[in-house]
């Protein structure tokens, strides 16, 4: 009877524990994605150009968040208070958020959307390791989904509250008032959430003096090759996803004239739904084929993005906004199809002591790539069509038609995967 009880009370501390790290994810994906709805009002106050909004939207923020979530996950595999990493940096990005409110230029913003990167940058590895910390791995597949229900719910969330403050308060108000709970609930993380012993669920308890040097750590990485076509699969589908959630948005206003709380809503309730509808559907088929054959795992993103392209492609052809959006259901469902079976073979593929290095790894390559480069980089070829076209509406529309055959290209690298993963995961 003892035994029962103590296992319950686990089971639900558990459970608070990925909830309370889901509302952190979430709070975080609002911060990230409001500013993709007020990018325009932001364009017009600072007179921007496309490949401008790209920098602040995407690079800044990506490049600071990528490239220091790898030091700050050596920090926490080394045997760092991975809570108080998370606190930290909760507290650090709902800070600069309200800061970006504060800009009266395009450097100051600049700069508080670099402050909101750094922020980011330690709370994802080490949400990761608790989390595999927490649940086997015949579940894990699961609590990533569930945890990764934050990216599509801040997005909505972040579209809708954004569009409709832009309206009543503008962007100055809106980045100030959505970056003001993180603060609270940073608290309550620290104050209510203990550290959980490492690799103890997958009966491998690690200590400070199991780590691996960061050179081991990368040949390990390296060596593995399902690991390197998951790692490039995600960075390539990142790429379109981010591509869509940036550039969409603009897209609605200029070539169908809708206006920003239209496509607050429009494109929030798209994004959300379709959203929690391919991150629990690939987290659910992940855990339950995956099972009986690891193959599986990767056969349903590579079935997603090959399904996605049609779908797509007629979305941005289409004349009529209504449509747009409904073909884009598909492609949204299939962009985040990948994500919790992806997450989970990160930490799934490598030794328990490297797993925060792990998801770092996989952040710095799929933001660095998909999230930093990509957003300047078609912002750019977005004002060269522009240039070409003589209109700005069909230069960005073209960009996106582009976007849609890198579909192909993640498809492949997901389908290779499936090939070596039998023995990866032995």
């Amino acid at each position: 009877m003892t035994s029962l009880a103590t296992a319950g009370s686990a089971s639900r501390s558990r459970t608070y524990v990925l909830c309370l790290l889901t509302l952190i994810a979430t709070l975080s994906f609002i911060d990230r994605n409001i500013i993709l709805i007020l990018q325009e009002q932001i364009r017009r106050d600072f007179m921007l150009k496309d490949w401008q909004l790209g920098l602040m939207t995407g690079t800044v923020f990506t490049l600071f968040a990528a490239t220091l979530a790898m030091p700050i996950a050596r920090f926490a595999d080394r045997g760092a208070t991975r809570t108080t990493i998370i606190a930290v940096s909760v507290a650090g990005w709902s800070f600069m958020t309200i800061v970006c409110g504060l800009a009266q230029n395009y450097g100051q913003l600049l700069l508080a959307r670099c402050g909101v990167g750094i922020g980011n940058a330690g709370g994802g590895s080490s949400t990761h390791s608790i989390i595999s910390d927490l649940y086997s791995v015949s579940e894990r597949s699961r609590a990533m989904a569930i945890w990764a229900l934050a990216i599509p719910l801040g997005a909505a969330l972040g579209l809708l509250l954004g569009g409709w403050l832009a309206q009543n308060v503008g962007w100055h108000g809106a980045l100030m008032l959505v970056g003001c709970p993180g603060i609270l609930v940073a608290l309550l993380f620290k104050i209510t959430v203990p550290e959980p012993p490492r690799g103890l669920i997958d009966g491998k308890s690690v200590g400070r003096e199991d780590h691996m040097s960061i050179g081991l750590a990368i040949r390990t990485m390296l060596a593995n090759r399902t690991y390197l076509h998951v790692l490039t699969a995600g960075m390539v589908a990142s790429m379109c996803s981010l591509g869509m959630n940036i550039w969409f948005p603009p897209f609605f206003m200029r070539v169908h004239g809708m206006s920003i709380a239209e496509v607050g809503l429009g494109w929030g309730l798209v994004t959300g739904a379709a959203g929690v509808i391919g991150i629990l559907g690939g987290g659910w088929l992940s855990d339950r084929f995956g099972s009986r054959d690891p193959r599986r795992i990767v056969w349903v993103p590579t079935a997603g993005m090959l399904v996605s392209v049609p779908f797509y492609w007629a979305s941005v052809l289409t004349g009529s906004p209504v449509w747009s959006l409904a073909f884009l259901f598909v492609p949204m469902v299939m962009n985040n199809i990948w994500i919790a079976p992806v997450t989970a073979l990160a930490m799934s593929l490598v030794p328990v002591p490297i797993r925060a290095t792990s998801s770092a790894t996989m952040t710095l390559v799929h933001n660095i790539i998909g999230g930093g480069a990509a957003p300047l980089l078609l912002g750019a070829l977005s004002d060269l069509l522009a240039a070409r076209s003589g209109d700005p509406a069909e230069g960005l529309r073209w960009m996106l038609l582009i976007v849609g055959g890198f579909y192909f290209w993640a498809a492949a690298h997901f389908w290779a995967a499936s090939r070596t993963i039998g023995r990866d995961l032995a």
